[in-house]
């Protein structure tokens, strides 16, 4: 793979993504390859980033998942093999998939040039390549993005569980998998997971494949606030799938109806702009093997 793109978010890291970026390009061109560094934009990235992926083998991701999440239209429509760069404050995608911001990881997965396909889903029509969620963890993702203004770490996140644990409330859904209707009106907290990954090991569906062609859905039964604790320690521990009331199973295709409004997130971020961040229902949709990235070179 001769041909990269080093896709760049100049503000991911506080700036260390496109410091990143210049470094591994200078590494890359010494080593023979064809490099073009492109930054981020915050127009569509169809008019900005799909004529350079168009003229690429590869494209190398340089920032956190909300980056990457940013490019991935992109890369599913022009069929473009990706790696993500890490630089983020979590980086599930590259933690999952063993994909590092070492140079010689690289170069030797482009020189190999192993790809494989990975699932995606449709959430309310945007793309993840993460999961999706109703609950505790969206409410505080909606806080900090009211109150953010720079760079963000771990601790950043921790006033604005502190905010939530005072005034969150459990919601009340109904869910259909499939054909099938297994939940009617319980109060609780959802995953819809296509990765294994989440924030600060806190994994609620750590069987979740990103190649099977299925969404790993996960309902922790949540009635009060003091059991979103509960069920936090459970899951950094791995011991909250087999407790009484929680629902565990795999689907293509996720419904959920709400009883009143709620807030939702998207691969650990607010929802994009042209979707809606508070709805009363959701929809989530598998997008089998749409997504193809380069395989590092160990895991051949």
């Amino acid at each position: 793979m001769q041909h990269v793109a080093l896709i760049a978010n100049p503000v991911s890291g506080s700036g260390r993504s496109l410091a990143t970026a210049r470094s591994l390009a200078d590494g890359l061109r010494h080593r023979g390859f064809d490099v073009r560094l492109v930054p981020t934009e915050l127009s569509d990235p169809q008019a900005w980033l799909d004529p350079t992926l168009e003229t690429v083998d590869a494209a190398l991701v340089v920032g956190g998942d909300g980056t990457l999440r940013m490019v991935a239209e992109s890369l599913v429509r022009c069929s473009t093999p990706c790696w993500q760069v890490p630089c983020g404050t979590e980086n599930l995608f590259a933690r999952g998939l063993g994909m590092s911001a070492d140079e010689a990881a690289i170069n030797s997965a482009l020189v190999s040039a192993r790809v494989r396909d990975l699932d995606a889903a449709r959430a309310n029509g945007s793309l993840s390549l993460l999961m999706a969620s109703v609950g505790f963890d969206a409410s505080v993702v909606h806080d900090l993005s009211a109150r953010r203004t720079g760079a963000i770490s771990h601790w950043t996140y921790v006033p604005c569980m502190l905010r939530q644990l005072l005034h969150w409330r459990p919601s009340r859904m109904s869910m259909r998998l499939d054909d099938r209707m297994v939940l009617d009106g319980e109060a609780g907290w959802c995953f819809i997971c296509n990765s294994r990954e989440y924030g600060a090991r806190f994994d609620p569906a750590p069987e979740a494949d990103m190649t099977d062609g299925l969404l790993d859905v996960v309902f922790l039964p949540t009635r009060s606030r003091t059991q979103v604790l509960a069920w936090m320690a459970r899951a950094h521990s791995g011991r909250h799938l087999g407790r009484d009331g929680v629902l565990c199973e795999r689907a293509q295709r996720v419904q959920l109806e709400f009883a009143s409004p709620v807030p939702w997130q998207l691969d650990g971020d607010m929802p994009p702009p042209e979707a809606e961040p508070v709805v009363d229902s959701l929809t989530v949709e598998c997008l089998p093997a749409a997504l193809k990235v380069l395989w590092p070179s160990e895991r051949g």
